[in-house]
């Protein structure tokens, strides 16, 4: 098949692919939309009290105040920056924690049981302590956010590790290739994949952390937001902050996946071109 027929193939198969996204965008929409059409309807008709169930048109009201006085993005700020520095913190530390253990399985084998057991500790049990230890300014919500941040990232790493070929290891050992050319030419590009994984999970997790730690003692944050508004009972603007912390969250898994796919098609086209060679 030539190169030309190759691309025609290729744009045959896309045209689907793009036609079911944009089906399945307009469907997520649709569906957005029609779920706040429906409680709008059902609080402006009195089936719920606004004052307890919330209203969308009263938290849209509460988002535009909110943003026009300047402090939504206030509180927006200090929780990107404590998640933003306790995702990199964590999953940089527990990315090269996890590929270091390839290099000892006696450390692996001893420290495995106790990452899984930690991880499974419920996240919002690490908030106290962290406020007590740390305070309740934003390094606390850092460090806890980078403590659930290492864990995943620790685990996905050693994991992909674990599952470098053999064989591959093997050919470079008898062609006389060092432990770290092992490393880093078959183990590190063999993780990368669950690495990304880790990535993807992290990044709400990070959040998590943040705003946790906000719920618990913060003057800051939009946990903080989130906080106030229930003891005033103020509804609406208790579901308008839900609604960003949402937002972002999905905004932030849309950047990791459009990462992903850069990561991965430079990946192939790096693999293609050695093939070529």
């Amino acid at each position: 098949m030539s190169e030309a027929q190759a691309q025609a193939v290729a744009v045959s198969f896309a045209r689907p692919l793009a036609e079911r996204r944009s089906a399945v965008l307009a469907g997520q929409i649709a569906l957005l939309v029609g779920i706040f059409a429906a409680w709008e309807g059902v609080a402006a008709a009195g089936w719920i009290n606004p004052d307890l169930g919330g209203q969308p048109s009263a938290m849209w009201h509460a988002f535009v105040a909110s943003a026009a006085a300047g402090e939504l993005w206030g509180h927006l700020k200090v929780t990107l920056y404590e998640e933003i520095v306790g995702f990199t913190i964590g999953t940089v530390a527990g990315v090269a924690i996890g590929l270091g253990l390839w290099w000892s399985r006696t450390a692996s084998r001893v420290l495995e049981p106790f990452a899984v057991v930690f991880n499974g500790i419920p996240k919002i049990a690490l908030a106290p302590p962290m406020i007590v230890w740390f305070g309740i300014y934003e390094t606390s919500k850092i460090v806890l956010a980078a403590t659930i941040c290492v864990v995943v990232a620790w685990l996905a790493a050693y994991a992909g590790a674990r599952m470098a070929d053999r064989d591959q290891l093997d050919m470079v050992r008898a062609m006389g290739g060092s432990r770290w050319q092992q490393f880093t030419k078959i183990v590190v590009p063999s993780s990368l994949s669950w690495i990304i994984a880790a990535l993807k999970i992290n990044i709400g997790f990070a959040l998590v952390g943040a705003v946790v730690g906000e719920f618990v003692a913060s003057n800051h944050g939009l946990g903080y937001m989130a906080v106030q508004a229930a003891i005033l009972f103020q509804m609406s603007q208790l579901w308008m902050v839900v609604f960003v912390i949402m937002a972002v969250a999905a905004a932030q898994y849309v950047l990791v996946l459009w990462l992903e796919r850069r990561l991965l098609a430079r990946m192939g086209g790096e693999q293609q071109f050695a093939g070529r060679a």
